[in-house]
């Protein structure tokens, strides 16, 4: 079974691993990381690493079997190219963007989305960046 996750994948988390080990609970896992571009574009900010840095990052996962950079132009298109059996998803990402494009595709993938967060503080970039700058008060 070929598992497709995607996501940004900024600042590597036990979130992130934790997401990663379960997708490869089910097959094997194919990353889409998404472009520098598309991530200023969508969640209005610049990333900790660079599109290949984090692409680098995720592939030296030994759960992951093959990553990939995201198309820059549709966000689909590195979906139909891969063609998986599932699209694993985190709890957070919405999949109703992409059950509709698979309509649109004629496409019959799975969608299995994991239910809950891994219960550790640092399972939030965001998070995981005030601690950084937290740490670095003088005391």
């Amino acid at each position: 079974m070929k598992v497709l996750v995607a996501g940004t994948f900024d600042i590597l988390h036990p979130g992130h691993i934790y997401l990663l080990k379960e997708a490869n609970k089910y097959g094997d896992v194919h990353v889409i990381i998404a472009r520098d571009d598309n991530v200023r574009r969508i969640k209005g900010k610049k990333t900790v690493f660079d599109e290949n840095e984090r692409k680098m990052m995720i592939e030296s996962l030994k759960m992951v079997k093959k990553a990939y950079l995201g198309d820059p132009d549709d966000l689909f298109k590195k979906v139909e190219a891969i063609n998986p059996d599932i699209i694993f998803l985190g709890p957070d990402q919405d999949d109703s963007w992409i059950r509709e494009r698979m309509r649109e595709q004629g496409m019959d993938i799975d969608i299995i989305q994991l239910e809950k967060r891994l219960n550790y503080s640092s399972t939030w970039t965001k998070e995981i960046l005030k601690r950084i700058n937290n740490s670095m008060e003088v005391y």
